[in-house]
């Protein structure tokens, strides 16, 4: 029997054991050659903030297909309830526009909380304005969706240590 798939929280919850192999897919073994698109140094974790389902889908699904585990969560009071309960992350990418909290408010907070975390906005649109407000909250970078591999790659790299 394959063992379980561990959340990154549920590992650092168990003080970073190291993780198991992930539970083969449906029809198949396996590998992370084929499955992925990039190979890391280091396991790279993400969290995606966003209101909208779609959105937390696509942008889930990018990053996973370069290798990143990732969890996601539709607002800000969800993100920092999870980083409250010890989660971590070195990659947080999050929505200005979020329901109840804003974004830009969230990133304020997390950084306030002392996380450390890559933190990038992503937008539908793009606001001059929104981008400088974000920056001065804490956020590291501020893209416009659709956001793909040429903005994303050297972000995860430098994580990476590359």
């Amino acid at each position: 029997m394959a063992p379980t798939y561990l959340l990154p929280r549920q590992i650092r919850a168990n003080g970073g054991e190291k993780l198991p192999q992930r539970r083969n897919p449906p029809g198949g073994e396996f590998n992370p050659e084929t499955n992925t698109f990039m190979t890391w140094r280091n396991r790279l974790t993400a969290l995606v903030v966003d209101s909208e389902s779609f959105c937390r889908m696509l942008e889930k699904s990018f990053l996973s297909a370069y290798g990143v585990e990732t969890e996601d969560v539709e607002s800000g009071s969800a993100a920092i309830e999870l980083i409250q309960g010890g989660a971590t992350f070195d990659l947080i990418v999050i929505n200005p526009h979020l329901c109840g909290i804003s974004g830009i408010e969230t990133t304020r907070l997390l950084r306030n909380m002392g996380v450390q975390s890559r933190i990038v906005g992503s937008s539908a649109m793009y606001v001059e304005e929104e981008r400088s407000c974000f920056l001065r909250a804490g956020g590291d970078h501020y893209v416009e969706k659709p956001f793909g591999p040429h903005l994303f790659i050297p972000i995860l790299q430098q994580l990476d240590n590359q």
